[in-house]
């Protein structure tokens, strides 16, 4: 990728060469996130969710709108997910990152101060609370 990037660069802009470089590493990302889990590394599995949050903020470009400068909410709240979060669960934006959404891996014991955290910034009832169910995803035939 690096050896094209004055080329790409050139032909197609920054943003569009940091996106690629995004899209490109994080498919590796993912496959590292499921060797993870397949092997029970909750730790590793977290750090990738962390560093896939990092370079979709820095690469992808997708917490705020480069029109407006002045309202970084999405930025405010990954900031205070990696303060209650840090080295106890993972943070990232999640979706198409405009819409403000933030996914975050919180422990039990932390669940109550990060929803708090995240309603006293942004309004009551901003965070919802989701539990995964013991079956994960499943298949439905219709």
């Amino acid at each position: 990728f690096q050896k094209y990037a004055t080329e790409i660069r050139k032909q197609c802009g920054d943003r569009a060469f940091l996106r690629a470089y995004h899209f490109l590493h994080e498919t590796d990302r993912v496959t590292d996130e499921v060797t993870a889990l397949e092997h029970g590394e909750i730790r590793s599995f977290l750090n990738h969710i962390i560093e896939s949050g990092r370079s979709s903020f820095m690469y992808l470009q997708n917490v705020y709108p480069p029109n407006d400068l002045t309202h970084q909410s999405l930025a405010v709240g990954l900031a205070i997910s990696e303060e209650i979060l840090s080295g106890k669960g993972a943070w990232r934006v999640h979706g198409g990152g405009f819409a403000g959404t933030i996914q975050a891996f919180v422990p039990k014991h932390l669940a109550d101060s990060y929803r708090k955290g995240m309603d006293s910034l942004f309004g009551e009832g901003s965070c919802h609370q989701l539990r995964i169910r013991n079956a994960g995803g499943i298949e439905i035939d219709l």
